[in-house]
């Protein structure tokens, strides 16, 4: 017999509201361009940034998403079957 699956942990968010003038939100917007992120990314980088130094640095900062050395690509199967 299988073993039982385990259940997909939920996250759950919570909405935040906040409002910005009109300068601050075109200054969000040009800093997003020049740095190639997205206002969320950015606000909650922020926000954890400000936690973890005033107090809260035991919560953790989001993994970034990195390739492991020894995952293969679908690039190196291509190159296999090139050189056969």
């Amino acid at each position: 017999m299988a073993g039982k699956r385990k259940r997909k942990k939920y996250r759950k968010f919570k909405p935040v509201a906040f409002k910005l003038t009109y300068q601050q939100k075109r200054r969000v917007d040009k800093f997003c361009r020049d740095h190639g992120t997205t206002p969320v990314t950015m606000y909650k980088r922020a926000i954890m940034l400000y936690l973890a130094n005033n107090g809260y640095a035991h919560l953790k900062f989001p993994q970034e998403h990195s390739i492991h050395p020894n995952q293969m690509s679908i690039f190196d199967i291509v190159e296999d079957i090139k050189t056969e």
